[in-house]
């Protein structure tokens, strides 16, 4: 009996030392595209309408149904850290933007997820659609103009 207990606790100091040894995991392929500060050159909003239609019929019985969704979205070229300048987009809800009067370049900064399973990063766009949660814009104010259109503004 004093074997087993000396042996079970043999094996889990042997575990726990096994996994204390890990060090911390190497950065992603995704982490090392989207980590820092990125420089931004240029930005512009883009609306797509979305429609769908469906319909089911038998004999002299019918259904139809459809749908318009419109969607914003920002189209922006951001250089990588590798040097060169991809060109991605993201929902309008998934930007922020902060105002620096300090800053001389625009940039952003990206906050992403991090997946169990790797995702193949050869296309830029799907690290955008699939890991990143929000972008960080950081701008002058004077070079983000105040466009607010309220229904209190039209009068």
């Amino acid at each position: 009996m004093r074997n087993r207990i000396a042996i079970t606790l043999v094996l889990i100091a042997g575990i726990f030392a096994v996994g204390c040894q890990r060090g911390p995991l190497p950065p992603s392929q995704a982490e090392q595209i989207l980590q820092g500060e990125h420089k931004l050159r240029k930005m512009a909003e883009r609306t797509d309408i979305n429609s769908r239609i469906s319909g089911s019929f038998f004999l002299f019985v019918g259904d139809i149904t459809g749908e318009v969704k419109t969607s914003v979205s920002v189209k922006f070229a951001w250089e990588m850290n590798d040097g060169t300048y991809a060109i991605s987009s993201l929902p309008l809800e998934k930007i922020r933007v902060k105002l620096d009067e300090k800053a001389t370049t625009p940039t952003i900064k990206f906050r992403w997820v991090r997946w169990d399973r790797p995702r193949s990063a050869a296309q830029v766009q799907t690290l955008m659609d699939y890991y990143v949660s929000y972008a960080v814009v950081t701008v002058r104010e004077s070079d983000w103009p105040i466009q607010v259109n309220l229904p209190l503004n039209s009068r």
